[in-house]
Formats: structure tokens, C-alpha cells, sequence
């Protein structure tokens, strides 16, 4: 969520992945920035190739075989493009909070032989809530963007997260969220913020 927050608060997706090791430790971290005109190595920005599991991917320092072990989190559930780098990177277990049920690809596993060779392990959202503040973050970002609030979007999240959306649409509408970022806002006080707002 850190990352999803510097990653709205940005301009970019809000959208943030890690990559930990089996006793929690991180291991790297990533968020996206396609619309961030800087980064340091070896992050990918200003490109629309610039996805948050990406970057986790592509800072993670480890050798090959202990990847295996490896764990990949982010906040939602990764597109083909993410998901095809997480099979790729060796990394085998993969944990997204919120779905994404227009771009979403997980179900893409085990559709060719090559997507079915390797033991792969995913897991969905564990808490409604936490999927909820998600989804809102991204419904403001969507609304925000002149390029990107696509209708078929929204909807597509308001049949799978429907409170979710409310929240992002009542947060768009009032600039609550903005607000929230000029004064400069912690992630964990957004959070605390958004939670007592959701109505599941």
C-alpha cells in the first residue's frame, strides 16, 4: 500500500508490489510509474511498460534458485503483461489484495503448455476491506486521468468490488483524496481514513 500511495500521489497507477522472502522479509520493491519522468536503476518510468510487479521483479537481487522461495505481493491482481514477467522471474508464489476483472490475467495460467509447466501458486484478496480502499484508489486515478477513466473499466470493477467503486467515486466527486495528498498524508493515516468510510 505504501508503494500504491507514492504511486497515486505521483501521478502514476496507484498500484504497489513487493517481493519477499518466506520469513516476510522484502526483498525488493516496485510501484508503477508509467507517468514518472525519473527513476534510478533498475526501475523502469516513463514508459507504459512501467508496472509495479515489474519493477519488484526487476530489482530483486537474488540468484535464480532461491526465487523458488520467493514470494510476490502486490496490490492487484497483475496483468498479462505482469503476469507473464512474474512466471518468467523464477519466482513461484504470488498474493494480489484487490482483483482486477478488466485486466487481470491470473486465470491466464495453464492456457498454453508453457503457463501450465511450472508450479505456480496464486492467492486472492484475503480482506474485503483492504480490496475495497484499492479499488477506490484506482477508480479516483481512473476518474483523475483524461486518458484513461474508460467506462467499461469502472464497471467491469463496479460487478466485482462494487463498494470499492462507491468509495472511489464519493472520494473523486468530494476531492477528498487529493486533499489528502497536499497535505502530504502517511499512507497507513489514508488508510485508516478510507476504512471508516467503506461500507461492506
Amino acid at each position: 500500500m505504501e508503494e500504491a500511495w507514492t504511486a497515486y500521489c505521483a501521478g502514476s497507477l496507484p498500484i504497489g508490489a513487493c517481493v519477499t522472502d518466506t520469513d516476510g522479509q522484502i526483498l525488493s520493491r516496485g510501484r508503477n510509474r508509467i507517468d514518472e519522468t525519473k527513476g534510478e536503476a533498475p526501475y523502469v518510468c516513463a514508459n507504459i511498460l512501467a508496472h509495479a510487479e515489474l519493477n519488484a521483479l526487476l530489482a530483486l537481487q537474488i540468484p535464480h534458485a532461491a526465487r523458488e522461495s520467493a514470494i510476490l505481493y502486490t496490490t492487484t491482481e497483475p496483468c498479462p503483461l505482469c503476469m507473464g514477467a512474474f512466471y518468467m522471474s523464477g519466482v513461484r508464489r504470488l498474493h494480489y489484495a484487490a482483483r482486477e476483472s478488466y485486466a487481470g490475467s491470473t486465470d491466464l495460467l495453464g492456457a498454453t503448455p508453457y503457463l501450465s509447466r511450472k508450479p505456480i501458486q496464486v492467492f486472492g484478496p484475503p480482506d474485503p476491506l483492504l480490496e475495497a480502499l484499492i479499488t477506490a484508489l484506482s477508480v479516483v486515478s481512473r476518474l483523475s486521468s483524461w486518458r484513461s477513466a474508460m467506462p467499461a473499466v469502472i464497471q467491469s470493477w463496479r460487478e466485482t468490488v462494487p463498494d470499492g467503486v462507491e468509495l472511489g467515486e464519493r472520494l473523486y466527486e468530494n476531492g477528498e483524496l487529493q486533499h489528502m495528498q497536499a497535505e502530504g498524508w502517511k499512507v497507513e493515516q489514508v488508510v485508516d481514513a478510507l476504512a471508516g468510510m467503506v461500507v461492506i
